[in-house]
């Protein structure tokens, strides 16, 4: 592997930071828009899951599309540099506008606004932002070593990130308001994308996205497009991964300020139960490149599984204490490193295993597995979480809940992950690439020198 193939460690720092951006929208939308309509604008609970659920289903179909646009796109900067650019200033604008819904306005009038906004944000911003980032991983490191490695450093930025958000929203909100709060998490979002846009570069397939080349793979239609895509089995697999993954994230994201406050008797154990599911990430994601060369990324996944479930049950079955809650959370943390920067990077395997099989690369098509598997596992994780608030018959204006919601709520938070960890352990035993991985490296270099 030449030299100028490498990305330089400024360069992954400047990539790392990109999803610190899109978190400071995503995981503070995932985490408190529920709390945020349910106590503050007053939209019951099964309302918002019905809503967070339709918008995602949609949601999903705009990822395909944006995925084929970005294989289609040819400009100066690549193929996927140029979508973060373009969206980096409407995903601080949208995050705004999702936390502004006007006290003036009727109950229908509100419920609209938060449709409208979600589903712009959801389906239509966010889409192009976090899409064209995760494309970007392939593009800008062609050796899967440096996938690894910089998928753990994102990962890690990432999770300190969400420790930010957890520690610092509700005192944000209590200075400044829910659109003060959006908008200092906004602004700084705005600036992180920038610093991915100006701070990377593609490298592969470079003659094709600055237009000096066309090739068959960019003439074809879009149709054929998805013919192609659709013969890579792992695609399937690997999207039907992420949305378990992120279903479960988005059911702990969403009701963990409910089981702290209200299971546990105090919204300020919130950071600190945060910080026990996401420190583990941290510490794990900055060893994780050791940990793939010692399992691979499939093994390491199936362990994850298996640690997750254990800290799942733990808090299903032993008494709702904290000492209990922090055993759990650490086992979810620890189960999780293997889900984030293994199955990112696995994703650029599966384009690697599609054009090894085909012929054709569809980077853009292919990541749309990560948006999709993303926005429509945290939008039926949203789901669950009013569906199961309202289950358990939550009041936003009780000071109180009843002995039977908090056990509801202990319920939903527990159960619910434990039934798709089972699930991903189970659709995850059929997706294993390392095992083929060098047969497909050699074929495509194979295939690459007799194009040369």
């Amino acid at each position: 592997m030449k030299q100028n193939n490498k990305p330089s460690w400024r360069e992954i720092l400047a990539f790392a930071v990109g999803d610190g951006g899109c978190n400071l929208v995503w995981t503070t939308i995932g985490s408190y828009l529920t709390l945020y309509y349910t106590d503050s604008v007053g939209i019951a609970a099964a309302t918002i899951g019905t809503l967070m659920l339709l918008s995602r289903l949609l949601d999903g179909v705009s990822d395909l599309v944006m995925g084929s646009i970005i294989d289609r796109t040819h400009t100066k900067w690549g193929k996927a540099r140029p979508w973060i650019l373009w969206s980096a200033i409407p995903m601080g604008l949208g995050l705004v506008l999702m936390f502004s819904i006007p006290s003036s306005l009727g109950d229908g009038a509100k419920l609209a606004y938060a449709s409208v906004t979600y589903i712009l944000m959801a389906a239509v911003i966010y889409t192009a932002c976090n899409l064209a980032y995760n494309t970007l991983l392939a593009l800008e490191a062609p050796d899967p070593k440096d996938r690894v490695t910089m998928s753990s450093i994102r990962f890690f930025l990432t999770m300190a990130t969400v420790l930010f958000i957890n520690y610092n929203c509700s005192k944000f909100v209590d200075a400044f308001g829910w659109t003060g709060m959006s908008l200092i998490f906004g602004g700084i979002a705005i600036v992180l994308l920038l610093i991915t846009f100006f701070g990377t570069k593609e490298r592969t397939n470079v003659e094709q996205n600055t237009g000096k080349k066309q090739t068959a793979d960019n003439k074809m239609g879009v149709g054929e497009s998805f013919k192609y895509l659709f013969k890579n089995k792992y695609f399937f697999l690997l999207t039907v991964v992420f949305v378990l993954n992120y279903t479960i994230l988005g059911v702990n994201n969403g009701l963990r300020i409910y089981y702290a406050r209200d299971v546990l008797g105090s919204a300020g154990l919130m950071g600190t139960l945060t910080l026990c599911f996401i420190l583990p990430k941290m510490i794990g994601n900055l060893v994780y490149p050791y940990i793939n060369k010692l399992l691979g990324k499939w093994k390491s996944m199936m362990l994850g599984y298996v640690i997750e479930l254990a800290g799942v049950l733990i808090m299903a079955f032993l008494p709702a204490t904290f000492t209990n809650a922090v055993i759990g959370l650490i086992c979810l943390g620890i189960g999780g490193i293997p889900h984030n920067a293994g199955l990112f990077a696995m994703v650029a395997d599966v384009i690697d295993y599609g054009e090894w099989k085909t012929g054709v690369r569809l980077d853009g098509l292919t990541n749309s597995a990560t948006s999709f598997g993303m926005k429509v596992g945290a939008g039926l994780g949203s789901a669950l979480v009013g569906w199961g608030l309202a289950w358990a018959a939550y009041d936003g204006t009780l000071s109180a809940q009843t002995a039977a919601t908090i056990s509801g709520i202990k319920t939903v938070f527990t159960m619910v992950p434990a039934v798709l960890i089972v699930i991903g352990l189970v659709t995850l035993a059929f997706c294993n690439l390392d095992k083929i991985y060098p047969q497909i490296a050699a074929g495509l270099e194979e295939r690459k020198a007799k194009a040369n």
